[in-house]
C-alpha cells in the first residue's frame, strides 16, 4: 500500500517507472536461470531503500512465499521428468515480477497512475477501472475482516481442523461478503453519477502529470538495461 514520502522514486512520473516494470517483466520472461532470477529480485532492494520502503517491501515478499511455493509444487508435479530447475525458474519468475510491481505501487498513488494513463491516451473509463481495482484491494481485505469478526462474535467456528473443514467454514463468508461489495459498488456508482462522470465535456484536471529531466533519465536507464538484456538473450549469452 502506498505511503506518501519525499523520496526520489515517489516524485517520479508513473510513466517513467513503467520503464522499470517493462525491464523486470521482459527480463523475468527471458531469463531461464533461477540464480539470475534471484539476483533480479535482490536488485529491487536498493530501489526499496531509495524509496524508504524496505520494511514494507520485505513484508510484501513474505506474503507471497506461500504462492511461490505453490507455483513450485504445481510445476514440479505437472512436469513429466520432475524438472526441479524448471519449477524453481517459474517460482523465481513470479517472485521477480511481484517484487518489481511492489516497488511501483509502494511509490505510486492510484490517482497519479490514473492521470498518467490518461496522459498516455487511455480513456477515462479504462483508467478508472484499473485504478479502482487497485484501490479497493485493501478495502476488500478490510471488509473480509469485518465479516469474519461479525461471524466469530456470533459464535461461528472458523478455526475448524482439517483443510476441507476450513474451506467449508470460510465459504459461508462468501454470501455476506458479496452482498457487502454489491452495496459498495452501488454507492460508488451513485457517487460517480453525482460527479457527472461520463459527461461529454472534458473535465478540468486539478493536477497534471509532467515528465521532467529526472523522469527522462530514469526512463533512459531502464530502457538501456532492457536493450542489453534482449541483446544478450538474442546472442545466446543469457539463458
Amino acid at each position: 500500500m502506498y505511503l506518501p514520502k519525499k523520496t526520489y522514486l515517489h516524485r517520479l512520473d508513473p510513466r517513467s517507472k513503467a520503464f522499470m516494470l517493462a525491464f523486470y517483466s521482459v527480463a523475468s520472461i527471458l531469463i531461464l536461470n533461477p540464480l539470475l532470477l534471484v539476483l533480479l529480485v535482490i536488485s529491487n532492494i536498493p530501489l526499496a531503500i531509495v524509496a524508504k520502503s524496505l520494511g514494507r517491501w520485505v513484508k510484501t515478499m513474505k506474503s507471497i512465499v506461500f504462492f511461490a511455493v505453490l507455483i513450485f509444487a504445481l510445476n514440479l508435479l505437472t512436469s513429466v521428468t520432475w524438472n526441479v530447475e524448471y519449477a524453481l525458474t517459474m517460482a523465481a519468475r513470479f517472485v521477480a515480477l511481484t517484487s518489481a510491481f511492489s516497488i511501483f505501487f509502494l511509490t505510486t498513488t492510484p490517482e497519479d497512475l490514473a492521470l498518467a494513463l490518461e496522459a498516455g491516451g487511455v480513456s477515462r473509463e479504462y483508467s478508472l477501472m484499473i485504478t479502482m481495482s487497485l484501490r479497493f484491494v485493501p478495502t476488500l481485505a478490510r471488509d473480509l475482516q469485518i465479516v469474519t469478526d461479525a461471524y466469530i462474535s456470533r459464535g461461528a467456528k472458523l478455526d475448524a481442523k482439517g483443510l476441507l473443514n476450513k474451506i467449508k467454514a470460510y465459504t459461508t463468508l462468501l454470501t455476506p461478503l458479496i452482498v457487502f461489495e454489491v452495496r459498495r459498488s452501488l454507492m460508488v456508482a451513485e457517487a460517480l453519477e453525482a460527479r457527472a462522470f461520463g459527461a461529454t465535456e472534458k473535465p478540468t484536471l486539478y493536477k497534471k502529470v509532467k515528465m521532467t529531466g529526472k523522469d527522462y533519465a530514469f526512463s533512459l536507464l531502464w530502457l538501456i538495461l532492457l536493450i542489453i538484456v534482449i541483446v544478450l538473450k538474442v546472442t545466446g549469452v543469457l539463458y
